[in-house]
């Protein structure tokens, strides 16, 4: 409870404040070389340069009280240190949720890892987010990866199996809607929901620089329109009586962002001011740090700073950061999930939207 007292003083607060979301590059490595993707270009490069479990555990410590850490990469189970990293991060932030972005191909190391992560980590809420664009071979086209559909439909039913011992896990579909699957994403979601064990779906608007320009696709928006007012009857199932509060907040937040993303993408203006370089930070496998995974910008690295994260998130290059957030050619028109989800709760005009999301929860 103290370190969420703390964690929600950061985020109300004035000014320039320590970070309560950390999107975590834990390594460039991946299994997959997907069309859509906007991180190919560091995909699968420098592992000798990943930071160490000890050197994670001063990051923690560093950064202290967070509400939200992301697990991410490449997918972050090719690393056989991750549960070690992760009980760092929850030893000395007691994050409030950690989320994970895998690819869902490794079910065996998935399960062992997610295992030893919830018994380490006592009380911690985990949730487990795989990528799935399509149904069978298309989904292993998109990913470039053979059998990978199977393999995800496998993980995802092993994780459902352990859901059973460990209420505080969650999982999730994240599903890209862009221009190669666009004929066929909604079809795919449906069958998701009627056939996948899963906790919540999650459409993604491509974003960024892809690999393929043809995933790219003005059509794409009034696709991810449908599939987000046709899930809205699953996100907001009131009669889910598993829910905890966090799950309620979460839910809510994921219904008021899916409207600003659906305004944001079709109109380019937005009714809130980006967590990037102020709620939100990211952290690249070498130690880089970052306010955006959109923009270049780095702000410091934490090996060459003796991991003290202040000396890094206040410096002169950090303070210009923040005074271009929302101004850079890279912001306009930006609705990256990550990034708008602390700023939805650090505004007072979203405040009536998230307490009429979760008192719809409670009826």
């Amino acid at each position: 409870m103290v370190n969420k007292i703390s964690a929600g003083k950061k985020l109300f607060a004035p000014g320039a404040q320590k970070p309560i979301y950390l999107l975590n590059f834990v390594t460039n490595s991946c299994n997959a070389a997907c069309d859509h993707c906007f991180y190919w270009e560091q995909l699968n490069t420098n592992k000798n340069q990943e930071l160490t479990v000890e050197e994670h555990s001063k990051v923690a410590k560093s950064l202290g009280s967070m509400f939200q850490i992301t697990f991410t990469g490449g997918s972050p189970e090719l690393r056989k240190d991750l549960p070690e990293i992760v009980y760092e991060y929850y030893k000395h932030c007691r994050p409030s949720n950690m989320t994970f972005c895998m690819l869902g191909y490794n079910t065996e190391r998935i399960i062992e890892h997610v295992s030893k992560m919830l018994e380490n980590c006592i009380g911690q809420q985990i949730t487990i987010g795989i990528s799935l664009d399509g149904l069978g071979d298309e989904h292993d086209e998109y990913r470039k990866l053979k059998g990978l559909f199977e393999r995800v439909v496998n993980t995802v039913n092993e994780l459902h199996k352990l859901q059973k011992r460990y209420p505080k896990l969650r999982i999730a579909i994240g599903m890209v809607v862009h221009g190669l699957n666009i004929n066929k994403v909604e079809k795919s979601a449906l069958w998701v929901r009627n056939n996948l064990p899963i906790d919540i779906l999650k459409p993604i608007l491509v974003r960024g620089n892809p690999l393929n320009p043809e995933t790219r696709n003005d059509e794409c928006i009034s696709l991810y329109d449908k599939i987000v007012d046709r899930d809205r009857q699953w996100l907001m199932d009131k009669n889910l009586k598993t829910l905890n509060f966090i799950d309620k907040v979460i839910r809510a937040k994921e219904n008021v962002q899916r409207e600003l993303i659906k305004k944001i993408s079709s109109t380019n203006k937005s009714d809130i001011t980006c967590s990037g370089g102020r709620e939100t930070a990211v952290m690249y496998p070498s130690g880089d740090i970052g306010g955006c995974e959109m923009r270049n910008n780095i702000l410091g690295n934490m090996r060459k700073h003796e991991f003290d994260f202040d000396t890094v998130w206040f410096s002169e290059k950090a303070n210009l950061f923040r005074k271009t957030v929302g101004q850079a050619n890279e912001c306009e028109g930006c609705y990256h999930h990550c990034f708008i989800s602390p700023a939805i709760f650090r505004t007072p005009a979203m405040w009536p939207r998230i307490a009429s999301s979760i008192m719809a929860l409670n009826d």
